[in-house]
């Protein structure tokens, strides 16, 4: 059975008052060098060749 969704069409609004506190939590969620580098390890583990 196939399942339907809507297409999300929202953007975020940013104030003016708002963009410092946004930019701080955006830089503090990026993902650390450790998670990424644990990534393409397990990228490289589940490898399909061609």
């Amino acid at each position: 059975m196939a399942v339907l969704t809507k297409p999300v069409n929202k953007v975020p609004v940013i104030r003016g008052n708002d963009k410092k506190k946004f930019v701080e939590t955006f830089n503090n969620s990026k993902p650390s060098k450790e998670f990424m580098e644990s990534c393409e390890k397990a990228g490289r583990l589940f490898e399909q060749k061609k």
